[in-house]
Parts: C-alpha cells; structure tokens; sequence
C-alpha cells in the first residue's frame, strides 16, 4: 500500500513539476503575437467583422493567468470605423480557477471608442448577415447551456481587487433622421469586489445630443452586494442623477435600494426623486412645455415609492407623490403584466387642474374677458375641426389599451373652473371603454355624475354622461358660470348628454341629450318682470309710468322645465314659473355652440292686480289672463331683457277680443234684459 501511496505521489508531484515547467516555459516558447492572423481570421469567420490588433500581445499563465492587448481596431460592415481599443489589461490567478473561485489581481480599460453608424436604409455598420445568424445561435446554444449547467454547475466565486474603465466614447449618427449622440468623459471605477460582500461602485458619463444641442452629465453610485452562490444582488445607497450642462442647471436625482433574488424571481426595493423644478429642467432639457394659467405651475416635483416584482406581476404599495401645492398617495397592483391590468387606490388634497391648462382655456370672469371669449368662441366654431387654434382633448392611443379599475378621492378638485368639494372617483376601464363614476359636493349640493368614454372608434370617441345635481346654490356657482348671475336659487336637475368627437368645438356641435332643472324659492336677479309687464300695458294705452324705484329683482317661489339638446342647442317650451304677482312661462333656444341665447317669456298677472305696480298700469280682473311677452337675447351672461315687440301684437289683439266680447255681452244683456222678466211671468 505505501508503495502505491508513493506511486501516485511521485506522479501527482511529477504533474505539478510539468504545470509549472510548462506555465514557465510556454510564454516564452508561445509567442500569441505570432497568431495575430488566426484572431482576426477567427472573428471574422464568427462575426464578419475584421479585427486588426496593431499593438503588442502580452500573455502570462502562472500563477496569473494574464492578457494585455493594445491598439485593437474593428471595422464594420461598410468598412468604417467600428471600436477602436487603446489597451486592456486583466490578470486571473490560475489554481483557484479549478475551484471555481475567480480571483482577479486587475481589470483594467483604456481609450475603448465606438462608432455605430445606421445609414439612410436603416442598417447599421455593426450589423452583418453572419454576425446575425451567429449571435442567434450562439443565443440559443447559450440559454440551452446555461439552462443544463445552472443546475449543476457550483458558482463562481469573485475576488477582483478592482475595475477601472476609462476614456470609453460611444458615438452613434443615424444617417436617414439626422440624429447623432455622443457619449464621452465615460468611466466607471469599483472597490474591491468579493462575494457577498458590498463594494462601491462608481459610474458617469456625459451625453450629448447634436441635434438638440443638448449636453447632459450623468452618474450612478452606490453600493453593490453580488452573492452568485445564492442567486441574490443587493444594490445601496443607489444615487443616480442628471444634470443638463449650463448655469445653475437643475438636477434630477434618483435614490433608492433595490433587492434581487433570481430563483424563485423577486425584486423589491424602493425609488425616489429628490425634489426638483421640471419645468425649469424640462426647458434646460429644450422641451418646451405650452403656457399655463398659474405661472408657478409645474415648479415642485418629488416622488416616493417602495415596490416589489417576480415577472409576472407588478405592486407599488406606497406610491407618494407632490407636485407644487398637490399632494398624492396610496397603491396600485399590476396583476398580470402581459395583461396590464390594473387596480389602485389613492387619497389626495386639493388639486386644480386648471393651473396647467393654456390660459385662453379658462372661463371668463368678468364681462369684459366673457366678451372676448365668447368672440373667440364664434369665430372658432365656423373654422373647421381641424382649426389651428384647437388641440385633441382626449387621448386615445393611451386610453384604448387601458385595463384598470380603482378609486380616488380628493379634499378637493378644480377643472373647467368649477370646485368639486370632496370628490371620489372610481375608474373603470377595459375593452377601450372607459367608466368614471364621481361623487361630490358641488357647490353647497350634492353632484353624482356617471360618464363613459368609448374609444374603440380611431379618431371618433364617443362620450355618454348622466347626472344627478341636488341643491346647487346658484348663486355660489355663478362665479364659476358667470352665465348663471341672471338667477338665484337652489336647483335640482337630472341630465342625460351624449357627444363625440375630439375638439372642443366639434364635441359642443355634435352634444345631444336632455336636462330637467327645478328651482325653488329663487329670484332672477337682472329683470324685473313686474316692471316689463307694467311697461306693455302702459305702452297699449299710451302713457307713461310714474313710479322710479323699481327692484332690480323678480322673486319666484318654484321654476322648472326641460331643455332638449341637439347638435349643440339647447331647446325649451315648457317652463313654468310661479312668481309673487305673475305667473311665468317660457320657451326659445340657447346655442351652445355660439354661445348665444333667443328666450321668450310669457308673463300673466295673478289676481286682480298687480300690487305695487305704477298706477298707470293698474288692471281689473278682466286682464288676469293676458299673456305679457318679454325676449331675452344675446351673449351668454350678457343677455338683456325687454318687451317682446313681436309677440306684443298678439297681447294686443286678445285685449282687444276681450273688451270687444265685454261690449257685445253689455249689449246682449240690455236688449234681453226685458224678454227675461216676460219669460219669468210665463212660468209663474
């Protein structure tokens, strides 16, 4: 037995003696310098690409297995310029290579430079017919491989002292857009590297774009944890950032710590976006944002986030999210991620949309703006859809694939300058249709409001709203809807509208649908009717009024009807108002589209008079049901009232009727007045 122990000692120690003879003699029995040919013949075979190394070749195998190359050079497949490479550098020791332990002395990169050309066809100069077939299938055989040896295989272990990579440029031009990038002032610089073990990393480079003019230096950091024999990566106190080159250049910078497990896959971690301008990073970025309402609009942006993942589905639970004054919060969970769908909940304070929308949107506040704007209106409405002056309101290509379902509520929500007081929105979308439900306060009232939006038809979406409005004030709504400041009162109203379409011009053209409103106990504010009606019965007798201190309001103690909309144009025939001395009827149209409105009122007195009223329009009982008429015509909030002279021929002519019926009954009654008293004697 000793004698065979002694054998195969003599033999192993005989090995080691050729290992280290050959690691001693073969570098410099082995020049590599000698198969320059061979490698580039090699990669051309492999790749179609034609390498030429015009610098030395250094090589050592014990007890470092070493290789050093300098002046490489690639040209691609339209025989330019592809990589050029000053020296690289990198010493693996050989034994702990056979227990798969890799332990690296150096790493090192010099002057690596790339140029990637696409021409005017759309090819690149990296690419070639052999280099595709050989990277799919050395793709293929390398999953294959992969998938059979993982399970097997021990993992490497990493010792590196370090990794250096410097002066790497990677250019791209793409001949048919115009575009080109550059990418220098690149390097990236580690600790040492040991597994399961954190080491720092450090990366930056800056980027620069020829057709926008734009340079932008970037950098990510942290702290790296690289554990092969369980499959798991650590990366902390990630900080990447991006600033764009200038003075006082706004930076958007991205924190963060992020786990990785490969089997089973789970990745969690959290992201977030150090408070920052984009606007002002937007404009250094030449991204220019169109002009909004509030000037400070699009000043503050932060963002917080912890997620997690295994590759087939996606949840957020914390999402934290502030934009200027606004605030946001709460989750969402992409259950399937080939599917995107999606549910989420968030809570959020006040937000007013209206900030962010182009100035010329906002609804007119006084009568000089409402002026101007409805002249706009009108003069937009004749253009065609395709008006410069209009843009897309509703975004279809984002909209159409959206399978989600949740709920949002707010302290408050303002848009089209209307203010919803708590409002929450569920959301239901899927199929490109699209379901929001809302519930608010609306202005000392109560607003439920159901809307889908169909977007399955390219360039036609199709919108179906129905609400139920209880108790607006009016009044208080009026600063919203200057249209509104001709009346008081709390209404409650039920409508049912449908449009389509895609710009605002074309959706108020294409509204159809219905409104019934009902007022209570309200007053219209700008006319007296008490005082119209006095003035059509002065004019039919030709005098003039005497009393000066009229109201400037009519009080009424109920107010209802429906208005039928089609094609834009809001059609009534049946209101009915009853107010203190009159009772009130009306009908006419109110176009939408022109902002315009045509509304004849018919005005009754109650009672045998009119109390109040000026004497010189004082009537008896007789008069009771003659109609009075009033129009009111003109620009929405701008409308004036007065006596209706076209209808007024009819009020005329009944009074006439009546008092000609008056005398023919006088006559009637003394002529038959005696032929009575004989008929009663025959009776007796």
């Amino acid at each position: 037995m000793n004698r065979i122990i002694k054998l195969f000692a003599v033999i192993l120690a005989g090995l080691v003696i050729i290992a280290v003879s050959a690691a001693i003699i073969l570098p410099k029995v082995i020049d590599p310098n000698d198969y320059r040919t061979d490698i580039s013949q090699a990669v051309h075979d492999s790749t179609g690409l034609q390498l030429s190394i015009d610098g030395p070749i250094g090589w050592s195998v014990f007890p470092w297995l070493g290789l050093s190359l300098e002046n490489l050079n690639i040209k691609g497949s339209d025989n330019s310029q592809l990589a050029k490479l000053d020296s690289a550098e990198v010493s693996v020791k050989l034994l702990p290579l056979l227990g798969m332990k890799v332990e690296v002395q150096t790493a090192h990169l010099q002057g690596l430079e790339l140029d990637l050309i696409k021409n005017k066809e759309g090819r690149g100069n990296w690419e070639t017919p052999k280099s595709k077939t050989v990277a799919a299938k050395t793709t293929d055989e390398s999953s294959k491989e992969t998938e059979s040896s993982s399970a097997s295989a021990p993992a490497l272990s990493l010792d590196i002292a370090n990794v250096s990579v410097e002066g790497l440029v990677l250019r791209y031009k793409d001949l048919k857009s115009g575009q080109s990038y550059t990418i220098d002032e690149a390097g990236l610089e580690t600790g040492a590297i040991r597994s399961a073990q954190p080491f720092d990393f450090n990366l930056k480079a800056r980027v620069n774009s020829s057709k926008d003019k734009l340079t932008l230096k970037t950098q990510v950091s942290g702290m790296l944890t690289v554990d092969l024999k369980n499959g798991k990566f650590v990366v902390d106190t990630l900080k990447a950032s991006a600033t764009p080159s200038g003075k006082e250049s706004e930076t958007l910078q991205l924190t963060g710590h992020i786990d990785v497990t490969q089997k089973p896959l789970m990745v969690a971690g959290n992201l977030d976006v150090t408070e920052f301008n984009p606007g002002k990073l937007l404009k250094q970025l030449h991204i220019e944002l169109p002009a909004m309402a509030n000037a400070k609009a699009m000043s503050r942006l932060s963002f917080k986030s912890h997620f997690t993942t295994d590759g087939q589905s996606f949840n957020a639970d914390k999402l934290d999210l502030t934009l200027d004054a606004f605030n946001i919060n709460g989750h969402f969970n992409v259950l399937d991620l080939k599917k995107q769908n999606m549910v989420f909940q968030f809570k959020g304070n006040e937000l007013n949309l209206d900030h962010y929308l182009p100035p010329s949107a906002q609804p007119a506040a006084t009568s000089e703006t409402s002026s101007e704007a409805t002249a706009e209106t009108a003069s937009t409405s004749k253009q065609t859809s395709t008006s410069a002056k209009e843009l897309p309101l509703i975004p279809e290509d984002t909209l159409r694939p959206l399978n989600i379902k949740g709920s949002l509520e707010l302290a408050a929500l303002t848009v089209a300058n209307l203010t919803f007081k708590k409002p929450t929105v569920e959301i239901d979308a899927a199929n490109a249709r699209e379901q929001v439900k809302l519930t608010s306060g609306f202005y000392e009232g109560t607003i439920d409001l159901n809307t889908v939006l169909d977007v399955r038809t390219v360039g036609t979406p199709r919108i179906n709203t129905s609400a139920a409005l209880k108790g607006i004030n009016l009044t208080a709504l009026a600063t919203a809807m200057p249209a509104l400041q001709t009346i008081e009162g709390n209404v409650n109203a039920d409508l049912n509208v449908s449009t389509q379409g895609q710009l605002l011009s074309v959706l108020t053209k294409n509204l159809n649908g219905k409104v019934d409103f009902g007022i209570a106990k309200g007053a219209f504010t700008q006319a007296n009717f008490d005082k119209m009606v006095c003035e059509g019965i002065a004019k039919v007798r030709n005098k003039k009024l005497t009393k000066t201190d009229w109201s400037e309001a009519t009080q009424f103690t109920r107010l209802g009807g429906s208005f039928n909309i089609k094609n834009g144009v809001a059609s009534n025939n049946d209101l009915a108002a009853a107010l203190q001395s009159l009772s009130l009827k009306g009908d006419g149209d109110v176009d939408l589209v022109n902002r315009s409105l045509d509304y004849h009122l018919g005005l009754n007195i109650s009672g045998n008079n009119a109390e109040n009223n000026d004497p010189e329009c004082q009537v008896n009982e007789d008069y009771r049901d003659v109609t009075w008429p009033v129009r009111c015509h003109g620009v929405l909030g701008q409308q004036s009232c007065g006596i209706d002279t076209e209808r007024l021929g009819d009020t005329v002519k009944a009074l006439l009727k009546q008092e000609a019926k008056k005398r023919i009954e006088k006559e009637l009654e003394d002529k038959v007045g005696p032929l009575k008293d004989v008929l009663k004697g025959l009776f007796k």
